[in-house]
Formats: C-alpha cells, structure tokens, sequence
C-alpha cells in the first residue's frame, strides 16, 4: 500500500469558528493547515448562514490554496430564500446546500432543529424555539415553487447544489428536477450520515441520474461515526469513482483539523482496497470539475 499525500486534493466541506458549535479553529487556522498539507482548494460551510466573509478574510492571509464559501438555506438565512441565495452566488458562493439543521428530516431524526443528539454539537438558544415545523422542499409531494427558482440561480451562476440534510423523497423530486433541466452539479451530501441514510440499493439507483456523491471523512471517526471504512467502500462501489466526492466535514473541536481528517480517511479507504486512481479521481478530479478550479 503506498502512502497517499493530499498534493492537490480538495475539501468541499468545511467548518470553521465562529459558529454556535465549538470549533477547532478559525477559517484562517484552517486553511494555512490546508494550504500546508498540499490541498488546492476548500470550501467553508456554516450551518448558519452565508461563509462569504469568512472565505474572503481567509483568501487575504492565505496564499497558494483556493478558498470558497457556500450558504446552507437554514432558518438563519430566511430558509428557502432565493433572494439570499442570489446574493451569496454573487459574493462568490460555489455551493448551496438545502436545510440541514433545520431540515424536517433532521428533526424526525435528531428529535429537534439545532441539534445532532450530543451535548457538544447542540445550539443552546434553538431551545426556545423548538416548536417550529421543519423545513422541506416539497408541498403535497411536489418540488416547492421557490426551490425551483434556487436551483435555476445556482445554474446559471455554475455553482453546486447539495441536499443537505433532505430525506430521501425530497432528495429524488430534486434530482428528478435537476435532471429535467439538465443540470449536472448536484452534490448528494453524505449519503451514509444520519441524514439522509441512503442504502446501497439507494445511492447505486441515484448515481444512474448522474449526480455526485459526497462521502465524508467524519462520518468513520469515532464521533458520529455512522459508517465503517468498510461500508463506505462499499457505497463508492456502488456509485464508481467518476461519482464520487471525498470530504471532511470536519471542524469539530473534538476531531483534527479537516485536512488531517481526510487524509486520514483517504489511507483508511486505500487500506481497504480502493485504488489510488479511485482516491485521486474523487478528491482531485471529481472536485476540481464541480469547482471550476
């Protein structure tokens, strides 16, 4: 087995200080440790808002590494508000995620919006109001107006969009959608997480749709560790490399730095028997194109 460095690899999923949920660091700490570990490129995520800012300081202190921001349509920025997503695409914005703190399903999941089931990833003040409906995509089963609407923004500015923390129903209407309008960036956000717990029988009959599939690194460590190396391997066979997307989603105070998480991650996949040409084409290649870098 060869070891793998991360010269050129990307990280489409990132968190960073400040955020509710204790980090391990700030964007700039986390990308000078990207930028020393050979990635090409990051994108930070927040389940809170908009990274513009975030993404933009970081750029200017950090030379020789690309650095993206996104916006994740919770609460926080108006719910499923094409306006805030016009405007984070226009600040730069490479993907956009559908609800996940707020996503129905991760409230059917979790038990409340604001929360992943464990003191240390809990936003205290969503206590008061924890009797709000979660948020879907769909009414009377069908892809919501203003959905359709963000989906035709993040086309035309050739940006990702990403599902979130959607249940499955919601993830094939917008596939199915996507699909109808012939858009090819669509991001499956870990399939093998709690939300959306997507089988293999699943993901093998999404990626006929051609969309991409995001594995994330977190999802093997011991927090919240939803999957095994084993089992992730056996969902990036189903898909195949030329669909799938290698990240962290890392940031978490209690795990390493998202780099080292994924590199990490990476030698475990190889370890247990995906290539290195599988690994190169999902975190080099695969991002790269979605990216636009």
């Amino acid at each position: 087995m060869s070891v793998l460095t991360l010269d050129g690899f990307c990280d489409l999923h990132l968190h960073s200080a400040p955020a509710p949920f204790r980090r391990i660091g700030d964007t700039i700490e986390i990308a000078r440790h990207a930028r020393e570990r050979g990635l090409h490129a990051i994108v930070v995520k927040s389940h809170f808002g908009d990274t513009a800012v975030k993404a933009f300081h970081a750029a200017k202190e950090v030379d020789g590494l690309h650095i993206f921001s996104g916006i994740v349509l919770n609460r926080f920025v108006g719910g499923l508000n094409p306006v805030a997503v016009a405007l984070a695409l226009s600040m730069g914005a490479r993907i956009v995620w559908m609800p996940t703190l707020d996503a129905a399903n991760h409230i059917r999941a979790f038990g409340a919006a604001g929360t992943f089931g464990f003191h240390a990833m809990e936003v205290g003040f969503m206590q008061r109001f924890k009797d709000l409906s979660g948020l879907t995509v769909l009414e009377n089963g069908r892809l919501k107006a203003e959905v359709k609407e963000i989906v035709q923004l993040v086309a035309e500015h050739n940006a990702v969009l990403a599902t979130g923390h959607l249940a499955k129903e919601e993830i094939y209407e917008l596939v199915a959608y996507t699909r109808s309008i012939r858009y090819p960036k669509v991001l499956i956000t870990h399939p093998e997480f709690t939300v959306p717990n997507l089988s293999v029988d699943e993901v093998r009959l999404l990626a006929r749709e051609e969309v991409f599939f995001e594995f994330c690194g977190v999802n093997c460590f011991p927090i919240p560790q939803t999957i095994s190396l084993e089992g992730m391997r056996g969902l990036i066979e189903a898909v195949g490399p030329e669909r799938g997307v290698l990240s962290s989603d890392g940031g978490q105070f209690f795990n390493p730095m998202p780099a080292e998480m994924q590199r990490v991650f990476v030698q475990g996949l190889h370890e247990k028997g995906v290539p290195f040409d599988w690994i190169q084409t999902m975190a080099c290649k695969n991002p790269r194109y979605l990216l636009g870098v």
